[in-house]
């Protein structure tokens, strides 16, 4: 197929934007996800039809099921509870029936039946059983009436995206308690879902299922749905895998489960909000774990970002990394199997580079958009040097690094690039349907002057250079370890020569603080943002210029009581429900506090870090959004959601995580197997923490942190191996 022109997709300019739906905007949801496949449900976990919304359910990028809806004698439900189980293994929805009327006769007296539902999901297969319960004192008839639809939508299409032409529906066909539903893409994919009634319905059609049920008093009766799918080049009469029952899924799921407990390290605090945070956050963090042939590897969100992202699993990754180390390992190798390897403008693949996105599904096949895989990102390629040094610190584990030793090589060859091309790390669209601002504010007007101006191209974002700092020195520790002694000088000195043209170049006087980037002319964006606090963890920022930019970042108009807003309250384009330009990022904003304990400004990290403790627990599930509104804390009152927001994000599951590392100080040193706590530090409400199973090589340490007066207490409480833990003050 040609390649699509910019003006055939809808984008806010070359933003893939995401439409929000005011009615589903506003509904509660339900969500889960195993693997490749996830749903989106509303409270009576019916996937409702709500035009331009993200109710269904969606394996591998494309929404197989739209509409699945319950009704009993032509109503829906009354709500009484729904959750998600603690383990993301489930989702537990119990209903009621209201009053059915026929004119002023009563059929069914409200709250006569108990209908519990119960959804999983499992091996690309959604599984739900209905139990339905009568409390009435004789026999109750019940019709019920299951509602169904696929629109086969790819989740681009979801998103807002308006395509030309789309494959074709092909002909349902029902058998006994079955309906297949299919459509023919044009990528010549056939797409099929299947749905199994158990009992069989008294009627079938190709879009609903009814029961005619009689329920004896204090009676009991269950039905079962399972939801299959494929794709495959021609039509499939039958589901390619079996059924499972939910009770048998669950089970697998648990054992799987359990296998992972004993790679984790265990965590346990004075302050059960606190604790609740870290299970609930851990828990998000494996539900979006996909197992690849490489290991897991965190997906970026649910609904919008169900697939690899590279700064985003990068990050993940490095968030929780001390404690579990085994996430980074499959992240790393998942996504050197996809490092650039040649030049490619429409994917703008280039030798070295690591993937910012990889989507399946229809538009993908068809090259409608560009991420198949797409490269277009400044900071993934960097990320991965980082993650990888950081990995070898913890474990030692020579035997990958060495495995990665080529994608290594390449990264730091794309990162150092060509001899002319100067210092920075740079970016400018080569795509005609790619992202034109590749920093993690990808937005298309993230990137600005104090006009509101777009900066254009080449640009080199700020945070884009503290990463490479920072790959940089982390290159030179790997290459060394891997037995490379001399290649580690040469690249300490560009490390060093880039901190000091970073100084010159980027810092504004007049502000006291770093520019957002430099455009392609060279000229500064005079920016209140966000971003140059990544520069305080990285550590090409310091001293005295560190100092002065916590002291910037904690004033009001970028401090909004809950986290720090992504662009200052006095800058021209600041809209505090924007995606980049004012909201608060809790990644975003650990990063930030990472960057002030690190530079010493402990007062201002703890401020922060119980910001966010203090935002978490005002979610439902303490379960922390990818982002919120940036408006001013109002006491007595929790923080402003954005709309479409993906919940769970990895990267917000990580957070207390990072926040903990940074507490307790953690710096590992493998190769001398020795784990030090430097200065650690808890907040007010915080009164101690005990860490167990942290391991460091092949060695696993348990020890407790008790704030005090005026220094944390550390106590070590037991030792497998031969780790050193040192505290240092």
């Amino acid at each position: 197929m040609s390649e699509p022109e910019p003006g055939d997709l809808i984008a806010v300019g070359d933003h893939y934007y995401i439409l929000a739906s005011t009615f589903a905007a506003d509904l509660p949801k339900l969500v889960l996800k195993h693997d490749e496949a996830f749903f989106v449900a509303d409270r009576r976990g019916d996937f409702p039809d709500v035009p331009e919304s993200e109710f269904g359910f969606y394996v591998g990028g494309t929404r197989f099921l739209d509409r699945f809806e319950l009704r009993v004698h032509g109503q829906r439900p009354l709500v009484l509870n729904a959750a998600v189980s603690d383990d993301n293994l489930q989702v537990a929805v119990d209903l009621t029936n209201a009053d059915m009327r026929e004119g002023e006769t009563v059929l069914l007296a409200g709250r006569t039946l108990r209908l519990a539902r119960r959804l999983t999901l499992y091996e690309g297969q959604l599984c739900q059983v209905l139990s339905l319960e009568s409390f009435a004192v004789e026999a109750v008839h019940v019709d019920l009436v299951w509602q169904f639809e696929a629109d086969f939508a790819d989740v681009f299409e979801v998103r807002g995206l308006r395509r030309e032409r789309r494959g074709d529906r092909l002909t349902p066909v029902c058998g006994p308690g079955m309906v297949r539903l299919a459509y023919r893409g044009l990528d010549k994919t056939v797409r099929t879902t299947w749905l199994h009634f158990d009992p069989p319905p008294r009627r079938l059609t190709p879009d609903s299922a009814r029961y005619q049920l009689t329920v004896a008093p204090g009676g009991r009766q269950d039905l079962v749905v399972t939801v299959s799918t494929a794709e495959s080049p021609d039509e499939i009469e039958a589901p390619p895998v079996g059924s499972l029952s939910l009770v048998e899924i669950v089970r697998r799921r648990r054992d799987e489960n359990e296998a992972h407990q004993h790679l984790m390290a265990r965590i346990a605090t004075s302050h059960e909000p606190f604790t609740g945070w870290l299970r609930r956050s851990r828990g998000d963090l494996h539900m979006l774990l996909t197992e690849t042939p490489d290991g897991p590897l965190p997906y970026a969100g649910i609904p919008w970002f169900v697939a690899p992202f590279g700064r985003d699993s990068l990050i993940s990754a490095l968030q929780v990394l001390p404690f579990e180390p085994a996430i980074a390992r499959g992240t790393l190798r998942f996504l050197a199997r996809y490092q650039g390897t040649r030049d490619d403008p429409f994917t703008e693949e280039e030798p070295g580079r690591i993937l910012h996105e990889y989507r399946r599904g229809e538009m993908a096949a068809c090259r409608e958009i560009p991420f198949i895989p797409y490269y277009g990102s400044v900071d993934a390629t960097p990320l991965f040097v980082m993650l990888l040094a950081e990995y070898l610190r913890w474990t030692g584990d020579h035997a990958l690094a060495r495995e990665l030793l080529p994608s290594l090589e390449r990264a730091l060859a794309w990162i150092v690039g060509p001899e002319g091309r100067g210092d920075y790390l740079t970016y400018g669209r080569r795509s005609p349907i790619g992202l034109g601002n590749q920093g993690w504010k990808d937005s298309h007007d993230a990137i600005m002057h104090a006009s509101g101006e777009p900066a254009g191209p080449p640009i080199a974002v700020v945070e884009a250079q503290g990463y490479k700092y920072a790959a940089l020195l982390g290159g030179a520790e790997l290459l060394e370890a891997l037995g490379r002694p001399e290649a580690g000088p040469p690249l300490r000195e560009k490390a060093r020569h880039l901190r000091a043209r970073f100084d010159a170049d980027f810092w504004l006087d007049r502000e006291a603080f770093y520019a957002l980037a430099l455009d392609g002319e060279g000229a500064p964006c005079r920016v209140i943002a966000s971003n140059p606090a990544h520069c305080l963890w990285t550590g090409i920022a310091a001293g005295s210029r560190a100092r002065a930019v916590g002291g910037r970042l904690m004033a009001e108009d970028m401090f909004s009581g809950w986290g720090l807003r992504t662009l200052s309250a006095g800058e021209r384009l600041y809209n505090p429900m924007s995606y980049h330009n004012g909201s608060v990022w809790p990644h975003d904003t650990a990063i930030a506090a990472a960057g002030l304990r690190r530079s010493g400004q402990t007062e201002a990290f703890l401020k922060l870090a119980t910001a966010l403790f203090e935002a978490a627990i005002e979610w439902e599930g303490e379960r922390m959004p990818e982002l919120f509104c940036g408006f001013s804390r109002v006491l007595g009152f929790g923080p402003t959601r954005y709309p479409v927001a993906c919940s769970p994000q990895a990267w917000a599951a990580g957070v207390p995580f990072h926040l903990l590392s940074e507490m307790l100080g953690l710096s590992a040193a493998a190769h001398d197997n020795r784990l030090s706590l430097i200065n650690p530090v808890l907040p007010p409400w915080l009164d101690w923490v005990e860490v167990r199973d942290l391991r460091l090589r092949d060695s696993s340490l348990d020890f407790a942190v008790s704030r005090g007066s005026q220094t944390a207490a550390v106590e070590l409480l037991a030792r497998r191996g031969d780790a050193e833990l040192v505290v240092r003050r």
